[in-house]
């Protein structure tokens, strides 16, 4: 859903050319809420994963079989790379509107409620993994 007025069509207009830019516009949505679901689970795997095996390091540490200190290595890629990943499908996602809103005849809507709340993933995921960085000592 955009935050944009809608545009009703006019009588010379197809109202079928009208809303089968309207379902592309929501399908782009929805594909933007299901990356933005399989990367926030990854985000969490990532943290889960990289404070899961500290702690078993530490239990292992202290009976004296201690494991490699592997996990911190995959859980900081999985923030990562969802990270990244996040960003390259908001672009995808800003680019595909640009050229919907270009094909309408209107402006790209700046905000939408799925693109803010990528961008809230996005700074979120990024916080995190500063914050898992600093413990690989």
């Amino acid at each position: 859903m955009s935050m944009t007025p809608q545009r009703q069509p006019t009588d010379a207009e197809d109202p079928r050319i009208y809303l089968a830019l309207k379902r592309t516009e929501l399908a782009w949505d929805r594909t933007l809420l299901a990356w933005l679901r399989t990367t926030s689970a990854l985000v969490v795997a990532g943290f889960a994963f990289d404070k899961g095996t500290q702690l078993l390091h530490q239990s292992r540490l202290a009976t004296g079989t201690a494991l490699v200190r592997s996990g911190h290595f995959v859980g900081l890629s999985l923030t990562a790379a969802s990270t990244l990943l996040l960003v390259f499908v908001c672009y995808q996602y800003l680019r595909d509107m640009r050229e919907l809103a270009r094909v309408k005849g209107s402006r790209p809507p700046l905000l939408t409620p799925a693109l803010i709340a990528n961008a809230l993933l996005i700074v979120l995921s990024t916080i995190l993994f500063v914050v898992l960085l600093p413990s690989s000592t």
